[in-house]
């Protein structure tokens, strides 16, 4: 039975744009950090996904930077998106406030930056990777670029990478053949095309849209 996003589309008071199933997994996957490398998040919006990863860390003993990146501007969608959730944003404002104050109440060493992904990413530390959220970026060049700034860093047969919006755009590929959707099948088709490289560890088809990843063997 597929649930009602909008009723389930918060954690501890944050609004959201997964189920709980998801914040249930990223808290597991958080829970199960071995020490190897950083946990980060591309596409972070008010933080919810990121504390759901962040108290599976914590649990786990994490001690490193959680890295995040973000624009952190509201636009449109994300205003109304919040504003069901009884939450009041403006267009344009700067949510990077909220996304610490959301954070840091949980974790309080939180590298955010904000501005345009991938460009925000080269200011990563080049420390090795053990988990990998991107919900932004969807798009070529941009996603392509993302991936190839991060990859060096994944461990292979450990790695996680969790891509939020996986099905989302998976759905339309053979429905909706407009340009733009075309554009956003960027994820999809970069795990088609290195599905060798990867191990299938859990899918969200049917509550959520979310895919995610172990990172097996490395890609030249």
């Amino acid at each position: 039975m597929k649930i009602d996003l909008m009723e389930t589309a918060n954690y501890k008071g944050i609004p959201a744009m997964s189920p709980p199933e998801v914040h249930q997994y990223l808290n597991e996957i958080g829970q199960g950090w071995t020490g190897q490398g950083v946990a980060m998040e591309a596409g972070c919006w008010l933080g919810a996904t990121s504390v759901a990863l962040l108290d599976g860390l914590v649990k786990a003993g994490y001690d490193k930077p959680f890295w995040a990146f973000d624009r952190w501007r509201a636009n449109e969608a994300e205003v109304r998106k919040a504003r069901e959730q009884g939450v009041s944003l403006k267009i344009n404002q700067n949510l990077l406030p909220l996304y610490l104050e959301n954070t840091m109440r949980i974790y309080n060493s939180v590298s955010a930056t904000p501005g345009n992904i991938p460009r925000t990413l080269l200011t990563y530390s080049k420390k090795p990777i053990e988990i990998c959220v991107f919900d932004a970026p969807k798009r070529n060049p941009t996603f392509r670029k993302s991936m190839e700034l991060v990859l060096p860093y994944f461990i292979p047969g450990v790695t996680v990478l969790g891509l939020m919006d996986y099905y989302f755009y998976a759905r339309r590929r053979d429905t909706q053949r407009k340009v733009d959707w075309v554009e956003f099948m960027a994820p999809v088709k970069f795990m088609e095309t290195y599905s060798e490289h990867f191990t299938e560890l859990k899918d969200f088809e049917e509550n959520g849209s979310c895919k995610f990843f172990r990172y097996e063997k490395q890609i030249s």
